[in-house]
């Protein structure tokens, strides 16, 4: 009787101990990331062009995260392009990954280079958007001051 205790005491134990585990391996699949800017003029002549050089700076590796990117035209009037002159659209979004000479060499750390080009005597702010397939989404403010509205003149 004894015996049988003891076993009992002994399986319920382990029934406990092996209950208690879980051999579901986790994989983290959302990172976090953001969006930065290379050294940025501060001022934009009417009809000028500047290079905005971006990186999308992730936390971790997923391989079946997507990105897409986009931006909205807050002040002023210009066009955003690639280094093929494919011209983004105001207010929709395009997989990152079609955006022309995306270096992809490291994952966690992408590189583009987008163009705006400034159709307006006004200042100029654009908002760009980058978002994964897990619903984040990051933003990153660029703003260009109109040299007719500093007093600056073209060639000074």
């Amino acid at each position: 009787m004894k015996m049988k205790l003891i076993i009992s005491g002994i399986m319920l134990t382990l029934l406990c101990l092996l209950s208690g585990c879980d051999d579901k391996l986790e994989v983290q699949q959302a990172y976090d990331f953001s969006l930065t800017s290379w050294y940025l003029q501060k001022t934009i002549a009417s009809d000028e062009t500047v290079e905005i050089r971006l990186t999308l700076n992730r936390n971790g590796n997923y391989e079946e995260a997507g990105y897409q990117v986009g931006y909205i035209q807050m002040e002023g009037s210009g066009e955003v392009y690639d280094k093929k002159n494919v011209r983004l659209v105001n207010r929709e979004m395009q997989p990152l990954d079609s955006i022309a000479e995306l270096d992809s060499s490291d994952p966690c750390h992408q590189v583009f280079t987008l163009f705006y080009h400034n159709r307006s005597s006004k200042n100029a702010e654009i908002k760009f958007v980058i978002a994964d397939n897990f619903h984040q989404e990051r933003e990153l403010d660029v703003s260009f001051q109109s040299e007719t509205e500093t007093g600056l003149k073209i060639g000074q």
